[in-house]
């Protein structure tokens, strides 16, 4: 059987809708399925909370009796969908009706554009590829005549890493100089890094355990390692759903600058749990070249100051936790501008993104006052009130057409009578679009 047969859905209609609460006249699904799992919303006569209950009650009298949970038939039936997409996942749209006649499955195809969420298949739209928030596109530079730490001491580091490592390779000079050259804004790297790699191109630097004390890193290679990219503000940016109200936290003391990410936090060593600690090359006012801050892979914004050299932090072995380091986060709503040094864009302007109803946009295109500059829209901004697919899709094709951009496409099948191929209606060319999401939960609640 293929995706576009009415026979590939048809078990999958008929348990939506003997799962139903009693009384029920439509119930819908709308989600995805495919690389062996499937996510998405029920909701019966728009309702999707009294499904819940009614699972619940049956949960529980089927933990009494022993027989099937009430999300049995349903995950079987979505199970052999997902099976026939191994590779790839399928937006959907599926409804059983008051009657056999009125059910209905949607195949939706998604443009590049558009990107889906957990709380719809259609988040939000892009309206100009690969537009980012003002903030993930500002940049710091290193400050004129910036001066290095008292403590900064290359020979020191340099000597640290021959006892620890002694079978240790360097880098080939020509191999550091080219990682200088690939920074912006003219800057170089400080003495102690160029140290750092002339005695180990890589491998893990361990220093004398001590309780509380810093415990070494794994060296970051010129070369080859994703750990270079991976706090670039492109890499840390998601959705603008999620990220236009993101900002960088502010360091009090004004030694190192808000952003989001930078080229310039060179990355010099890993903890191993995917934090990175990085030499600064553009220091806040109070802050010294070379200085190394902490690059968390759980925030998603900024960089926490924690030594004032690289020689501070491994011959010094400064302790292993910084009172003075501030709390970045890089959320809406986790941190306020401070005064002082490197206060960063706060949040992205309405001419960029809107987060609105679906309802609340066709207003606005009927009145001719969606923003020109809009880079993106959003759909969801409730989400625990997700707006209902048709209305997104339909939305979101207007916006795309005012950018010319490819539309939505859905291929709609219903319930044939008697032994007859299913009918079908489909929009223009299909696009396939690789998309993100996570194994349905089988939680009764959900």
């Amino acid at each position: 059987m293929s995706l576009t047969e009415w026979q590939t859905w048809e078990p999958f209609v008929d348990a939506l809708r003997r799962s139903a609460p009693p009384g029920t006249g439509v119930s819908e699904f709308a989600g995805t399925v495919g690389r062996g799992a499937w996510d998405g919303t029920y909701a019966d006569d728009g309702d999707t909370a009294a499904r819940r209950a009614h699972h619940r009650e049956l949960a529980r009298e089927a933990a009494r009796t022993g027989g099937p949970g009430p999300r049995a038939e349903l995950d079987d039936a979505l199970r052999a969908i997902a099976g026939l997409l191994p590779d790839t996942e399928q937006v959907v749209r599926v409804v059983a009706g008051a009657r056999p006649g009125d059910d209905a499955v949607e195949l939706v195809a998604l443009p590049p554009a558009v990107v889906s969420g957990p709380a719809t298949p259609v988040l939000e739209v892009v309206l100009e590829p690969g537009a980012l928030p003002a903030q993930y596109r500002a940049t710091i530079t290193p400050p004129s005549g910036g001066a290095q730490a008292a403590s900064a001491d290359p020979d020191a580091v340099a000597r640290l890493v021959a006892e620890r490592m002694p079978d240790a390779v360097g880098a080939p000079p020509a191999e550091i100089d080219e990682a200088e050259a690939a920074l912006p804004a003219g800057a170089r790297l400080p003495d102690e890094v160029r140290a750092l790699y002339a005695a180990a191109a890589s491998g893990n630097l361990k220093l004398a355990e001590e309780e509380g004390r810093f415990a070494g890193f794994e060296i970051v290679p010129l070369r080859g390692s994703f750990l270079r990219e991976a706090f670039l503000p492109a890499a840390r940016f998601d959705t603008w759903s999620a990220d236009a109200d993101t900002f960088a936290p502010n360091d009090p003391a004004g030694r190192v600058q808000a952003a989001i990410g930078s080229p310039l936090w060179f990355p010099v060593g890993t903890d191993g749990a995917g934090n990175v600690y990085a030499a600064d090359l553009a220091p806040a006012a109070r802050g010294h070249l070379g200085q190394i801050v902490l690059l968390d892979h759980e925030q998603h914004a900024g960089a926490a100051y924690r030594a004032e050299s690289l020689a501070a932090l491994l011959v010094g072995q400064v302790s292993g936790t910084d009172d003075a380091v501030p709390d970045g986060s890089g959320r809406a709503g986790s941190g306020q501008a401070a005064d002082g040094d490197g206060a960063g864009p706060r949040s992205s302007s309405d001419t960029e993104f809107l987060n609105l109803d679906p309802a609340a946009w066709a207003e606005r295109l009927d009145a001719g006052t969606v923003p020109t500059g809009l880079d993106a829209a959003g759909f969801v901004p409730d989400r625990a009130n997700p707006p209902a697919l048709p209305e997104a899709i339909a939305v979101a094709n207007r916006l795309l057409e005012l950018h010319s951009q490819a539309l939505i496409e859905v291929t709609r099948l219903t319930r044939p009578e008697g032994t007859g191929r299913p009918e079908s209606t489909r929009s223009p060319e299909n696009t396939d679009r690789p998309r993100r999401t996570g194994l349905l939960g089988r939680l009764l609640d959900r």
